[in-house]
């Protein structure tokens, strides 16, 4: 995890706001309407995970998940707060330390110059929390997420693993 100053942040952000407008324009110059209000409401929708996210009141957590594709990982996230409104009784600490470990696992798992894509779900209750991972792309060892995922058994409440193979990976995760 790096320690952004407020000039490296707003930097990044910047750059992500920049590379959208540019689709934005490009399709508007190709008279490509039907893109542009696409394009449009996933800024939108991004917008709106982003604060669901921070609402969340877990700021290492919610840093994590802003900042992780602004460095270099063989793969890329996205994630998405199904319900904004419910408080859970999570440690920030905690849950940011075993997301960075999960992360980590991913990392030592997958083809390092695939295209690698982790969508990420998260719905809060008042019990506990659930995270839905979906990979898609090239997993070099299975067993290594496996083994990991039996490791951290004591960790977490359950864990559903739908699908893995070479190209997958799916699971529920409750913490």
């Amino acid at each position: 995890m790096n320690n952004w100053t407020v000039v490296e942040v707003l930097r990044h952000a910047r750059h992500d706001w920049m590379n959208k407008l540019q689709l934005i324009k490009g399709n508007l110059a190709l008279n490509k309407i039907e893109h542009v209000e696409r394009l449009m409401e996933e800024m939108v929708l991004d917008a709106r995970q982003e604060t669901r996210l921070s609402n969340l009141k877990l700021p290492k957590f919610a840093e994590i998940l802003l900042t992780f594709n602004w460095e270099k990982h063989p793969f890329q996230i996205e994630y998405e707060i199904m319900d904004e409104y419910c408080s859970w009784p999570m440690d920030d600490e905690k849950i940011s330390k075993w997301i960075l470990a999960f992360f980590e696992a991913m990392e030592n798992s997958v083809e390092p110059f695939g295209e690698n894509h982790l969508s990420i779900s998260i719905e809060l209750n008042e019990k506990n929390v659930r995270f839905y991972f979906d990979f898609s792309g090239t997993i070099k060892d299975i067993h290594y997420i496996n083994n990991w995922l039996s490791e951290q058994k004591a960790f977490l409440k359950d864990i559903l693993v739908k699908e893995i193979s070479a190209g997958k990976f799916i699971a529920e995760i409750i913490v």
